[in-house]
């Protein structure tokens, strides 16, 4: 009898300390709800095509493909939202990639073959991987990861980097600029 005592007397104990670890009171900060609390804020992006402002890179960009993203800034990259879909493009022809943005936050994604420009038969396979972090109405983070490989042997030893591999990384700080597309740049 005295076990079972005991032990209804543990458990109303217990739930005691839970009663009073989670009180649902609408002024407290252990998880309560305030009426007034409605969330995160939610930033906003233009509709349709804009040009984006390079405002920064991070510390820490790795540009192990020499693409100069450092260099960058400054500059404008066309940027398309559509908030019917809530897909974010990024880039000329979206050469950062496309994705959807919920609660400020997204994956862009692209995937293909890109070329050479002054040498068109210097093609390789392109990935891109983007985190974009909304900050502010029309300012934004992008966090990309970008992958280039399977180089044409038209790029030669020069335009081939070794292993055949390169990646860089790094992240922009972009704000809506006042230029229109497609005059981005």
């Amino acid at each position: 009898m005295k076990s079972l005592m005991k032990s209804a007397f543990t458990m109303t104990l217990l739930a005691g300390i839970f009663a009073l670890g989670c009180s649902s009171s609408s002024n407290g900060d252990d998880g309560g709800t305030d009426a007034a609390d409605t969330g995160p804020t939610l930033f906003a992006l233009s509709s349709g095509d804009s040009c984006f402002d390079i405002v920064s890179t991070q510390a820490g960009a790795d540009d192990g493909c020499d693409l100069g993203v450092a260099a960058l800034v400054g500059m404008a990259l066309p940027v398309n939202y559509d908030p019917a879909t809530a897909i974010l493009t990024v880039g000329t022809a979206g050469s950062l990639g496309g994705g959807q943005i919920a609660f400020n936050m997204g994956m862009l994604m692209r995937a293909g073959t890109s070329s050479d420009s002054t040498m068109p038969t210097c093609t390789w396979h392109q990935t891109d991987n983007a985190n974009v972090t909304v900050t502010a109405t029309n300012e934004f983070d992008i966090a990309v990861t970008e992958v280039e490989n399977m180089f044409a042997t038209a790029c030669g030893t020069a335009g081939t980097p070794t292993g055949g591999t390169c990646t860089s990384t790094w992240t922009w700080h972009m704000k809506k600029g006042t230029k229109t597309p497609p005059a981005c740049m």
